[in-house]
């Protein structure tokens, strides 16, 4: 066979094939569809009205004040810090004064000692109307008078197991000195008239408190439970 011939067999050939195969079809690419989308639902919203105000606890009730007869013997009545830096700025302690006067008059005809506090602030001086007299005892501290001070003593050489309290503010001197009374044993009566605080509802509130402390409760008030403290008022209290 000739060269030539036998080169142009495998082009011969390779035509041959591709006629029998026929035109390859075309290929075609089919895009997928778009995802088909679902509104998003539309939720209507609930209003939300504003919470009602929270109720407040009411006061709780206090019983009323009652009489009291101290014995002479044990008792002592207890002034603290009815003074020009305490009182003086304090319309309802002023108004307490005249008070608290009368019944430091009942106590001196009963021969019933009084005791004095005051706060260590410069310039304190007693008010005058109801000053200390010679030989009163008087202490000098903060909210609690037995405190760095040498009340405890003078109330042990006294043999005082009743003390009659007095003073200012309700809620400092007066709230804490009979706690500490109460702590030692003494048997308490607050005169309620004699007592003062700014804002004026701390009166109120040390008055639940003098009545409600825990262990030494006398929530009906009765009068003169030992070791606890009753509520009383100036004019109902005698010494006998």
């Amino acid at each position: 066979m000739l060269p030539f011939v036998r080169a142009a067999m495998p082009i011969v050939t390779a035509l041959t094939l591709l006629a029998a195969c026929g035109t390859p079809a075309a290929v075609t690419f089919t895009t997928p569809p778009a995802a088909v989308t679902s509104p998003t639902p539309q939720v209507a919203t609930p209003s939300i009205s504003p919470s009602p105000p929270t109720a407040t606890s009411p006061i709780p009730k206090i019983p009323d004040p009652v009489t009291v007869e101290i014995p002479v013997k044990g008792a002592a009545l207890l002034v603290l810090d009815i003074t020009s830096v305490i009182c003086s700025p304090r319309p309802t302690c002023v108004a307490s004064v005249p008070k608290i006067a009368v019944l430091i008059k009942k106590a001196r005809d009963a021969k019933v000692p009084v005791i004095y506090s005051q706060t260590p602030t410069a310039g304190s001086t007693f008010i005058a109307d109801i000053a200390p007299q010679p030989g009163d005892a008087a202490v000098s501290g903060r909210a609690d008078k037995f405190f760095g001070t040498n009340l405890e003593q003078i109330l042990k050489d006294k043999g005082v197991e009743t003390a009659v309290v007095v003073g200012s503010a309700a809620n400092g001197a007066v709230l804490y000195t009979t706690f500490g009374l109460g702590l030692r044993g003494i048997t308490v009566v607050v005169a309620q008239d004699g007592i003062s605080g700014d804002p004026e509802f701390t009166e109120t509130l040390t008055r639940w408190q003098l009545l409600n402390e825990p262990g030494f409760a006398n929530p009906n008030n009765t009068p003169l439970d030992k070791g606890h403290v009753t509520l009383s008022t100036t004019d109902r209290i005698t010494f006998k």
